[in-house]
């Protein structure tokens, strides 16, 4: 098993309220590593064809056209400058399903564009959680994918706004468009998700204006990336058009013996088969093999053990790797400007082998610890899903703005993984990371393993009505049944079956324009997830369930920058609490937990030749039924930062210079709750500062990026694993990157 798996299921033979985030029976799968310990006692192919496929991008013609689209997503912004970075895009009906521009939908929504993200020089969905009002970087794991938590829960995923059970694999940049963070409940659209939210990623398309260009980048520890895009038309009319993408990267990384060995394949069509119906193709491949580290743990009060920021705890001689093959595909259909209609598919399967080990307490007075790991080279993970959609305007029916949609999905999920148990040991830290490692190399394979099979179809049936009653007032409603059918088989014993029922949730907002630009919205939504869990008389737990108030106000400035303001609360009952394990079977009981916040963001120009992003999020989650340990009632819940910000400016002098900089915070975390034996310490609040410069000559663009400018030395959060024996990651120090472009 995972570190976070690991050591989720260590929280739950300890103390305190508790909340699995993740499908796996976690504290059934330690108790029997541990009895079973206790009783045991790509290379220069890949660079080649990378060769061959930039030399064709080399030779692909670059595209001057303007953009195409259809005038029902109209007032697309314009560029602030020729050169220069756009920070704000407005497009977000394929994760809402709703036919609203940004500033119109009724719930808080953050969006981060490539122009961005090629900016801020961002690596991965923690960095991007980094810059996003409530949200925050949850776990570290380049092979295993970078978690992000949405207002104090796990975050759902979506790519081009069909759902993914799990991104095993952080998808890379180069292939993304933007990310879509919309936070809140999403069952309405989606059946079963988390009350936080949902990340969307939104593929790159094959546009009229789509650029191609070939990009190298070098930076600290010996990073290096060579990446390549070629886009155009592929026939006379420019019905169809394609878009390629190719990237390579290697490098190691501030902590000792860490390496990162990644290669990316995307392609894609975009087609106009006739003036009413188009349709669009997907097809990527990601490899991603890295060093597995998990962070450090602290002595049992949580202070830091005093080694160098660069120590590695695992085995050097270990490797991660994790394969990711996605298609997907889709029409629309308009045969009126009153009806519109959909049909999108995706296939991704996701493999993930290696070892890794990793500490099993925090570290003692001493020095000393115990060790273990796993060999996990045979983990799958199938997802595919199925959406059809209808949508109508009322215009002709007297209601203005006005329209209603119906969509059918079906999502089937399968989580199947096998893994032994490494032998283990003890060691003592400070004989240095070299020796260390050394021991965690010589484990071999035990006699322990641990199997699950876990199977999840879903078929969710969805209607939204948008109404416009008068002209400043606009109503918003919802409803979704979704009928979930799940079983799970553990260690090649018998199959479980863990059906909810029949889910019925809904979803009522009301959107006031106040005055030209300025919209006033409040929101009731719910949300479901499974729960595989059972209580302590062997019965299925009931599902999570999630509902939320919201309010807020969005302000569109002359359709370049949009400020957002939201206050929020969140109520999920039946979260699962350890009990006891009888007969190998964890059981549990339900616990309820509540988080209320606010959150503030300011995205795109602000000035002439400024673009900005900026964010601030105050969370206050607390737990309001803990049944194990009634001292936590009413209690703020540990493992979360109450405070988040970030800000990011870019300036463009207009003769090809451009400047930016930014900064990103993070309070302070506490770790342990009132059941704990004792206190421990928090791990301590963040800020720290980034810059960049770039120059743009004819189609050539160099920039450079300088991060943690000041060399501040921090921790991340990690809620994932709620553990200070999981060990924390210390945070990238001082870095820099220079990249190359030009454009074709």
């Amino acid at each position: 098993m995972n570190q976070g798996e690991w050591s989720a299921a260590r929280r739950h033979v300890g103390n305190g309220p508790v909340r699995i985030e993740g499908e796996v029976d976690a504290a059934r799968r330690v108790a029997k590593r541990q009895t079973e310990s206790a009783s045991a006692a790509l290379g220069r192919g890949a660079r080649a064809a990378l060769g061959v496929v930039l030399a064709a991008v080399a030779c692909a013609p670059a595209q001057a056209q303007s953009d195409s689209r259809d005038a029902a997503s109209s007032e697309k912004l314009e560029r602030a400058t020729v050169t220069g970075y756009r920070f704000l895009d407005e497009d977000t009906s394929g994760i809402t399903n709703l036919p609203l521009p940004v500033e119109k939908v009724p719930q808080s929504i953050s969006l981060l564009n490539n122009d961005f993200v090629k900016a801020a020089d961002l690596k991965n969905m923690g960095e991007v959680a980094q810059y996003t009002p409530g949200a925050i970087w949850a776990s570290y794991s380049p092979s295993y994918g970078n978690q992000i938590w949405l207002r104090g829960f796990s975050a759902g995923f979506a790519i081009d706004g069909l759902t993914v059970g799990d991104q095993i694999t952080d998808p890379d940049p180069a292939i993304l468009e933007r990310y879509e963070v919309v936070k809140g409940p999403a069952s309405v659209v989606y059946g079963a998700q988390s009350p936080g939210g949902v990340v969307n990623l939104v593929s790159k398309s094959a546009s009229p204006d789509t650029p191609s260009y070939i990009e190298a980048l070098a930076g600290s520890w010996g990073r290096w990336r060579v990446e390549g895009q070629a886009a155009g038309a592929l026939n006379e009319s420019g019905s169809i058009r394609g878009i390629g993408v190719v990237a390579h990267e290697e490098g190691g990384s501030f902590v000792d013996f860490v390496q990162l060995n990644k290669s990316v394949l995307y392609g894609g069509l975009d087609v106009d088969i006739t003036k009413s119906l188009t349709g669009y193709f997907r097809a990527s491949f990601q490899r991603t093999e890295d060093t597995p580290y998990n962070g450090i743990p602290t002595y049992a009060d949580g202070s830091l053990v005093p080694v160098s920021y660069a120590y590695f705890l695992g085995g050097s001689a270990f490797r991660a790797a994790a394969q990711a093959t996605r298609v997907d595909t889709g029409l629309k259909w308009k045969p009126t400007d009153a009806w519109a209609f959909s049909l999108q598919g995706i296939y991704q399967y996701t493999t993930h082998g290696g070892r890794n080990a990793y500490p099993y307490s925090t570290i003692a007075s001493d020095g000393t610890f115990p060790f273990g790991g796993e060999n996990f080279n045979d983990w799958h993970v199938y997802d595919a899903t199925l959406a059809l959609s209808a949508a109508r305007t009322l215009d002709d029916v007297g209601l203005s703005d006005s329209s209603v949609s119906a969509n059918l999905r079906y999502q089937h999920y399968r989580y199947d993984i096998f893994e032994t148990f490494l032998s283990g040991g003890s060691a003592d830290i400070f004989s240095g990371d070299t020796a260390v490692s050394a021991l965690f190399n010589a484990q071999t394979i035990g006699a322990g393993f641990y199997q699950q099979d876990q199977q999840m179809n879903y078929l969710t049936a969805s209607s939204q009505a948008v109404v416009k009653v008068a002209k400043p007032l606009t109503l918003v409603g919802g409803v979704t049944l979704s009928r979930p059918v799940i079983d799970l088989q553990v260690d090649d014993g018998a199959w479980q079956n863990f059906d909810p029922g029949n889910q019925l949730k809904y979803r009522l907002a009301a959107v006031v324009e106040a005055a030209k630009g300025l919209d006033l919205y409040a929101s009731y939504s719910e949300s479901y997830q499974p729960n595989l869990r059972v209580d302590v008389n062997f019965n299925s737990l009931p599902p999570l369930s999630g509902r939320q108030y919201e309010a807020g106000a969005k302000v569109l400035l002359n359709r370049k920058l949009l400020l957002t303001a939201a206050v929020f609360q969140i109520r999920e009952s039946n979260v699962p609490v350890y009990v006891e394990t009888v007969g190998g079977e964890a059981l549990y009981k339900v616990s309820g937990v509540q988080h209320r916040g606010l959150e503030l963001e300011a995205n795109g120009q602000v000035a002439e030749r400024w673009q900005v992003r900026a964010g601030l999020a105050f969370l206050d989650p607390k737990v309001t039924q803990d049944p194990t340990n009634s001292v936590n009632d009413g209690e703020t819940r540990p493992w979360l930062p109450k405070v988040t910000a970030n800000l990011y400016a870019n300036y463009d002098f207009g003769n090809g210079l451009s400047m930016s900089g930014g900064t990103r915070h993070e309070g302070s975390i506490k770790t342990y709750d009132n059941a704990s034996p004792s206190p421990t310490l928090p791990i301590r609040a963040y800020t720290v500062a980034d810059a960049g410069v770039s120059y743009a000559l004819d189609k050539w663009h160099v920039q450079l990026n300088l991060k943690n400018i000041f060399n501040e030395k921090y921790y991340l959060s990690t809620p994932i694993f709620q553990s200070l024996a999981a060990g924390l990651y210390p945070g990238e120090p001082r870095s820099v990157g220079i990249s190359v472009r030009r454009s074709l």
